[in-house]
């Protein structure tokens, strides 16, 4: 998506009304993944901030809620949308002309107390994780000094046993750090820990296509991942 942008109306597969909003002018994040579509992080941080253009984007966004019947609102950022100190009261606005709010976040800081009332807004939220070890989670996601792999997973399992909407896991699979049996085991560990209500698989696509494996390996990746009932889908790799 382009900087504070909103998509067009389109229907998601649960055949609702959707639009997918960016409320951010650069990317802010508190990763810089190797392999993130959006290229490199140009504001790495994990606190929010007023964004002046911000204003606008809600007059814009508003306009579009009253006259489209929307069913969902698609927060689906360049980087991390919580850096967005006004996204509280986008999000009530996006409520009060009834629709649902989806959340994506790489979820590292969703065990941030001054974040758990926006996200608490939300109907869905989507947490997202890719490498396996504090090695590779150094290397591949490039997060901000200080941060691991272990506080990363628990911070997503502590957010979900007390969030009431539907939390969804976004798996990134990585090449050959993740497509093996010993991957898979530490895999299902992480979802059994998270537990979240649905998950799907992704891998590297468009110019990161290197890092990433094909659809047959994804899609026997995530017949070994279905347990404990969880909801399991795959897609081949955000290209934007």
């Amino acid at each position: 998506m382009e900087k504070f942008s909103i998509s067009n109306i389109y229907t998601d597969n649960k055949g609702k009304k959707t639009i997918d909003i960016n409320p951010l002018p650069e990317k802010y994040c508190s990763f810089d993944c190797v392999f993130c579509p959006l290229g490199r992080t140009e504001i790495k941080t994990d606190e929010s901030y007023y964004l002046p253009k911000t204003k606008d984007f809600i007059i814009k966004l508003e306009n579009i809620l009253r006259e489209g019947k929307i069913d969902f609102v698609f927060i689906n950022p360049w980087g991390e949308a919580l850096a967005n100190s006004e996204l509280i009261n986008i999000i009530k606005i996006i409520k009060s002309y009834g629709a649902g709010v989806r959340l994506l976040s790489n979820g590292y800081i969703f065990s941030y107390p001054k974040y758990w009332e926006v996200l608490n807004l939300c109907d869905e939220v989507i947490g997202e994780t890719a490498a396996l070890t504090e090695q590779d989670f150094a290397k591949f996601q490039r997060p901000m000094k200080g941060f691991t792999l272990e506080d990363y997973i628990g911070n997503m399992e502590r957010f979900n046993k007390k969030f009431s909407g539907k939390f969804i896991l976004d798996i990134t699979i990585l090449g050959i750090y993740s497509n093996n049996e010993e991957a898979i085991e530490i895999l299902k560990e992480i979802i059994n820990r998270i537990k979240p209500e649905e998950y799907f698989l992704e891998t590297p696509g468009g110019k990161y296509k290197a890092m990433g494996i094909s659809p047959h390996e994804l899609d026997s990746i995530r017949k070994k991942l279905i347990i404990g009932g969880s909801n399991g889908n795959f897609n081949q790799g955000r290209e934007s």
